[in-house]
């Protein structure tokens, strides 16, 4: 009975050694799985940051043109011949054009929606991730706040003070499909002056531009902060990648 026993007892402890070293293989493949699942978010995160730091040179760029263009349109001065009002038209057409940035930010969406988040193990790079969204929502406030002001102090004004597009040929750029300028011959320069240092003088249009140089240069430092928080990112990210 005793040697039946200690056999009995030995069966038990092999077949219990076989189940734990079956759970820890078992767990080693989870792991596996998950970190191979992981790597691929963090590739995909690591591509749209790549994407969004481009992007976000672009649109910096964009927001310091428009703000020095609004600066030229609050001080110019001369305006007699058919080449200022060329150089007049082509400084509100940069400080008039409107674009809203989009965020690249789909890998983040994905995880989201579809409650994988857990799949990052990496806290720091979740945390970025949310201090990004945030960012996002940053950017998208003042973009709003700023075609508020657009809306009331520029378009309005310019459109019901005067003749705009006076040197686009909107015959033959609808005809083309592209945007062709008149020969400065066709401009009707006595009857366009007149309207353009009226709208140049009237408070409201100036105080827009005013407003317009410095929400863009707000904007535009969002931006700035952007980019130094992507590229946080993005080394936090490769770091993780480079563990294997």
């Amino acid at each position: 009975m005793g040697k039946y026993f200690k056999y009995a007892i030995g069966e038990i402890l092999l077949v219990v050694i076989g189940i734990l070293i079956a759970l820890q293989i078992n767990n080693w493949n989870e792991d596996r799985k998950a970190r191979k699942q992981e790597i691929k978010y963090l590739k995909n995160l690591q591509i749209d940051v790549l994407t969004e730091l481009k992007n976000n040179d672009t649109i910096i760029d964009f927001r310091a043109n428009k703000a020095k263009a609004a600066a030229r349109l609050l001080n110019f001065k001369k305006l007699n011949t058919a080449t200022d009002i060329f150089e007049l038209e082509g400084t509100i057409q940069t400080v008039f054009w409107w674009t809203t940035f989009i965020p690249t930010n789909n890998t983040y969406k994905e995880l989201l929606s579809s409650g994988n988040l857990n799949y990052l193990k990496n806290d720091s790079i979740k945390n970025y991730l949310l201090e990004l969204d945030k960012k996002y929502v940053e950017i998208d406030n003042a973009e709003h706040h700023m075609r508020s002001e657009y809306d009331k102090y520029l378009y309005d004004v310019a459109i019901l003070n005067g003749d705009m597009l006076n040197v686009m040929d909107l015959q033959l750029s609808a005809e083309n499909g592209e945007i062709l300028l008149k020969d400065p011959s066709q401009i009707p320069i006595d009857a366009i002056v007149p309207q353009y240092q009226t709208l140049l003088k009237d408070k409201t249009f100036t105080n827009g531009v005013k407003l317009s140089i410095m929400n863009n240069i707000f904007i535009k430092n969002f931006h700035v902060e952007l980019t130094d928080h992507l590229e946080k990112l993005n080394q936090l990210i490769q770091d993780d990648l480079n563990k294997g």
